[in-house]
């Protein structure tokens, strides 16, 4: 649940530059769009889940646990003004939500992370404590305390302080404010950790994680590079596309397609004119655009982060919660 920023689509266009042909207009992604993707990809999940489980009712239990989770996310991220918020299953793995928005507050993306995993830990403690006064109960053929077992552990899971789990992403935004030596270390420790994972335990598309972050790693030389050139070039990029003039769109294009090698046989100009890969070239640049993370957390606010998570952490201990997923699940 890695949500990266992005910009607003709410400004109006600026006046056209002279001596320079309209930048590329890039239209955003339409909400009908966003929530077909979303259904498409439940459809998918539950397919493949149904064939490795072969169990409606479990599947569908599953479901539910990984969609309260990611409802939290989406309706903190919607509350804060994200745009093109989404939600995507991915099978075996779970979902997660993404959205945009050009300055992403430590203060919200707090509130955000720990949307997910909270509600639905704490309403795993009161199903595990009605499920121990009913142990007869069942929903559809499942033990309500294998619910219970599902909603707590598999949101304290996400807690842990590895990236890309909600606790990973904790970490690194709001302690390590995602840039840094320590936080590039924090990353190849994560990776470190889920390949370790991966292998021990067989489930080899954990694999995909570590592979997205030393990509993520190393592409970020290229970036750096980029933002050199356009730093030097004198060009601002605090801004959102929209309100990029045309002259400040086919500057930065002059800078990008050379830095990117996918793009570098494209000439830059001038004559300015649009290339038939020009959306590509167009989404680069606004990729380019400065994002800001406001560090809006000061050091009480980080200690209370701590203590709730800390606390959420030790919850089972402290109500003496025994780990029994696999009593329910290994038979």
């Amino acid at each position: 649940m890695d949500n990266m920023p992005a910009q607003h689509h709410e400004h109006t266009e600026p006046e056209p530059t002279a001596g320079y042909p309209p930048k590329f207009l890039l239209e955003p992604t339409e909400g009908r769009t966003l929530l077909l993707k979303g259904l498409y990809s439940i459809v998918l999940y539950l397919g493949i889940g149904y064939l490795l489980l072969r169990r409606w009712d479990l599947l569908l239990v599953i479901f539910g646990v990984v969609l309260l989770h990611e409802a939290g996310h989406f309706i903190a991220m919607k509350y804060y003004s994200y745009a093109d918020v989404s939600v995507l299953f991915l099978p075996f793995i779970g979902a997660f939500v993404k959205g945009s928005k050009k300055e992403i507050s430590q203060r919200q993306s707090t509130v955000i992370l720990l949307a997910g995993p909270l509600p639905g830990i704490f309403l795993g403690v009161i199903i595990h404590f009605v499920s121990k006064d009913h142990p007869s109960l069942y929903i559809d053929g499942v033990p309500l305390q294998l619910i219970a077992q599902l909603l707590i552990w598999a949101n304290l899971l996400n807690l842990l302080p590895i990236y890309p789990l909600d606790g990973g992403q904790l970490l690194n935004r709001v302690f390590l404010n995602e840039e840094g030596t320590l936080s590039n270390i924090f990353l190849f420790m994560s990776a470190a950790a889920t390949i370790f994972i991966a292998f021990t335990s067989r489930f080899y598309v954990l694999l995909i994680f570590p592979a997205m972050l030393i990509y993520r790693f190393f592409a970020g030389f290229s970036s750096g590079r980029l933002e050199k050139e356009i730093e030097q070039s004198g060009i601002d990029v605090n801004k959102t596309y929209h309100e990029l003039s045309d002259k400040d769109y086919w500057d930065i294009r002059a800078v990008v397609i050379p830095c990117t090698p996918a793009l570098q046989h494209i000439a830059v100009g001038p004559p300015y004119q649009y290339h038939e890969k020009e959306d590509k070239i167009a989404a680069e640049i606004e990729n380019t655009l400065q994002r800001n993370l406001l560090l809006d957390i000061p050091i009480s606010g980080k200690v209370l982060t701590v203590i709730i998570w800390a606390s959420t952490l030790a919850l089972p201990w402290f109500f003496n919660i025994e780990f029994l997923l696999l009593k329910y699940l290994v038979r």
